[in-house]
């Protein structure tokens, strides 16, 4: 029976979605309510992307910080983080791994930490996720914004990062445990960044039907 309801809770919104974004003029009010249903249901601001890169490029234009600030990044990453902090004249410092895990080492992600250092972004990979408690001690010593990047982490409706991170980053892309074919959510803990995120993404162009039509035909012909 919980199947079945389950089974039928994900149909309707299927095909609510969809309809939705099928219609013209409705793909635009249907982000609202696709980040409430996201929503962990505390005071977290919920702000639905492209994807989690353009998502983390959105936040580095919202934070504007200082020039030749120091962004850590865990060592195994997709090499676009680095570059996008890159571009916005900012330093990315690669925190390394256990020699036996996707773990950070925290000893050497402590040494990595300068004055200049002003986040943490931590990536969970393969499907598992870091016990960030250290991380997160580490990051309230030294005062800096934790990250998360939780794109191959996400297995179902419970999980939404850690309750003390500043950001986390879920994607819906072609090879993650839950595909749309594209699309991310962002969770902040800070309504005035949110509102700040929101507001630059307002000024881009949405993608097109057709675009989303050619990625959709695409995948089913591969599969």
């Amino acid at each position: 029976m919980w199947i079945r309801l389950r089974f039928d809770i994900a149909a309707r919104d299927l095909v609510f979605g969809v309809w939705s974004c099928g219609l013209p003029g409705r793909a635009c009010r249907i982000q609202p309510t696709v980040e409430k249903c996201w929503s962990p249901g505390d005071s977290t601001e919920v702000v639905a992307c492209l994807s989690v890169r353009s998502g983390f490029d959105l936040l580095l234009q919202a934070l504007q910080l200082p020039a030749g600030s120091e962004v850590l990044l865990t060592a195994l990453t997709v090499p676009d983080m680095a570059r996008i902090v890159r571009h916005h004249g900012l330093i990315p410092v690669p925190a390394d791994l256990v020699p036996n895990g996707c773990t950070p080492s925290w000893d050497s992600l402590e040494r990595a930490i300068s004055p200049a250092t002003r986040m943490v972004v931590v990536a969970h990979l393969f499907g598992t996720r870091i016990h960030l408690d250290p991380l997160l001690k580490i990051a309230h010593k030294h005062r800096l914004m934790v990250v998360e990047d939780c794109a191959q982490a996400y297995h179902g409706p419970p999980y939404r990062g850690h309750h003390e991170s500043d950001i986390a980053l879920f994607s819906f892309g072609p090879i993650k445990t839950a595909t749309a074919l594209g699309g991310a959510m962002m969770q902040l803990r800070n309504p005035d960044l949110a509102h700040k995120v929101r507001g630059i993404q307002a000024a881009y162009r949405m993608q097109s039907r057709w675009s989303y039509f050619c990625r959709v035909t695409r995948y089913a012909v591969m599969k």
